[in-house]
């Protein structure tokens, strides 16, 4: 895979996943309670100060939604405008997909539900920290509480700025602002208020937040060297830099270059608190690092005389690495599963079924509890509205997911059993 080309490919998929669409009825008893007891994500990824983060997976296929222990949370466009969209929960206990809303009797159509969301244009994610649930939106930050109740307005960009990703502490939100011709890292109070800046880095590069560590966020730095050669000496090369952001003082520290040249490339995740550099170029291996970046075990992820090729990003469950490959020899998708605490390698070969008869592709993990993967099961198309911004719109043939759950011991065997989930 070309490195100069991930990030350009991460807008891109992201842009494809605003196509979700559907809208439901949903009973009362599915939707979460208010109470702010909602288990938190990530809430062990760090001692430190900062604790908690979003899109930290930025290639990874539906990375907008938020698990806990209890259910999903995520978003999709409405079927009648696309650039309008609903939260949506699925509960692991009654195996429902519903509306976020105790409004049995609404079409989840207008501002008087708790789950129609106004605007979904550009880039969103969700996510959860201190028993509320968070509305990232390119443009601002909204906040509420697990059924989707209360919800106000924690920050708002200026016009042309664009929110890029989120940290949080117990108090504080880590706001990754691009302004002008730089990216501004802001603190904002979780309950509103006025943003103090951290730190602000050069324009000239992109910024991927890759996790936290020890009060510390991790960040991979894009940009372009034109004093710097590739392989074959021709200068002009793209550069890759795994840097730490100290929330509290500001201070930027360089720790690795990922790409001495473009033939040893490297791609920065993070499991809890250990940093990964996966080698997509190198017969795919996964390095297990210290907290500078220096490899301290280095783990083949395919054996010698395998047919498997990457298809897409790897991403991060828990402390589970996955990379999606298409395994040649029997022309279907498959997952690599990598556990980081034993550095066991697994594979499952759990397939989505498609309406349109396609390439079998390998089941996407979305989230995970204590003993079970939520993970993306069917595909379906069906037609969605898309505002041309003349008053008309065009109907668009549209891609809908089904979900499942899978018990862990269940999701590597031969033949897994899944537990549909119901939309409704």
């Amino acid at each position: 895979m070309n490195p100069s080309t991930c990030f350009v490919r991460f807008v891109a998929v992201a842009a494809a996943l605003a196509l979700l669409a559907g809208c439901g009825k949903a009973p009362a008893s599915a939707v979460p309670s208010g109470s702010g007891q909602t288990a938190e994500a990530g809430s062990a990824l760090s001692s430190g100060p900062v604790q908690e983060l979003t899109a930290p997976l930025p290639y990874q296929l539906f990375s907008q939604g938020a698990g806990s222990e209890e259910g999903f949370y995520y978003v999709e466009p409405t079927p009648a405008n696309s650039l309008a969209g609903q939260l949506r929960y699925v509960d692991y206990a009654s195996g429902l997909d519903v509306p976020l809303s105790a409004q049995v009797n609404s079409d989840h159509s207008d501002e008087t539900d708790t789950s129609y969301l106004d605007s979904i244009e550009g880039e969103y994610r969700l996510f959860l920290s201190g028993g509320q649930l968070y509305f990232l939106r390119s443009d601002a930050v909204y906040r509420m509480e697990p059924d989707g109740s209360g919800r106000r307005l924690v920050y708002q960009c200026d016009r042309g700025d664009l929110l890029m990703c989120a940290a949080a502490d117990e108090s504080q939100l880590y706001l990754f602002q691009r302004a002008g011709q730089d990216i501004q890292v802001l603190r904002v109070p979780k309950e509103g208020g006025s943003a103090a800046t951290v730190a602000t880095l050069s324009g000239d590069q992109d910024v991927t937040l890759v996790g936290c560590r020890d009060g510390l966020l991790y960040l991979h730095r894009m940009g372009y060297d034109p004093d710097k050669a590739d392989s074959t000496g021709v200068l002009g090369a793209t550069t890759h830099t795994l840097t730490t952001l100290d929330p509290a003082t500001g201070q930027l520290t360089e720790l690795a270059d990922l790409c001495p040249d473009d033939t040893q490339y490297a791609e920065p995740y993070m499991a809890g608190e250990t940093l990964l550099l996966f080698y997509p170029n190198d017969g795919l291996q996964l390095a297990i690092c210290d907290e500078k970046g220096q490899p301290q075990r280095t783990l083949p992820l395919t054996a010698q005389g395998e047919t498997l090729r990457q298809t897409e990003q790897p991403y991060v469950i828990g402390d589970t690495f996955l990379l999606p490959c298409w395994d040649e020899q029997l022309q279907q998708g498959c997952q690599l599963l990598v556990d980081i605490p034993t550095g066991e390698v697994s594979r499952s070969d759990l397939c989505l079924s498609r309406d349109d008869g396609k390439d079998k592709l390998g089941a996407t993990v979305l989230a995970e509890n204590e003993t079970s993967y939520l993970v993306v099961s069917s595909l379906t198309t069906e037609e969605i509205q898309a505002p041309r911004g003349d008053g008309t719109s065009a109907t668009l043939s549209n891609q809908r997911y089904g979900y499942s759950l899978v018990d862990k011991d269940q999701f590597t065997a031969a033949s897994p059993q899944l537990t549909p989930i119901q939309r409704s």
